[in-house]
């Protein structure tokens, strides 16, 4: 499925390093070796203006993903028709909060969003019409607090 992230001015915080992934075990050995095309800017094959440079990559213990995720499809939710993975805001909440900020969910459904915001040290607001998708919530809300305790 494609996400689009949108936001209403040009000045907007974002977190990059709180979404880095490990870098894999091929890394000592290909990172070793470079070769002088290795050292120059790969340009896009598909004219996009983002090539690479492998050798920014020696010396790192991250780097950042894809702009592809790869996530559980499976919710472990069946309460709501559209529930997604858990791994999916919290990426996207790493990504442009920090600890102690709000999130907004609109179309709240699941919770799903408002779980992973406070399990990360956001506060949530979660917003929803259907009172069966709210007093859901509400119970997810109950077993999340009680987790903590």
């Amino acid at each position: 499925e494609r996400l689009l992230q949108f936001n209403k001015s040009r000045a907007f915080a974002m977190y990059q390093d709180a979404v880095m992934i490990p870098m894999g075990a091929w890394a000592k050995s290909r990172l070793s070796n470079l070769s002088e095309t290795d050292r120059v800017r790969d340009p896009s094959r598909v004219g996009s203006g983002f090539g690479k440079n492998v050798s920014n990559w020696v010396g790192r213990e991250k780097v950042y993903p894809t702009n592809v995720l790869h996530m559980a499809t499976e919710t472990g939710n069946k309460g709501h028709s559209a529930a997604f993975p858990y791994d999916l805001p919290a990426w996207f909440i790493k990504l442009f909060t920090q600890p102690g900020d709000t999130v907004l969910d609109p179309f709240m459904g699941s919770g799903t969003t408002i779980i992973a915001a406070l399990d990360l040290g956001r506060r949530a607001i979660g917003i929803d019409i259907v009172p069966e998708y709210v007093a859901m919530v509400e119970q997810r809300l109950a077993q999340f607090q009680e987790r903590l305790l």
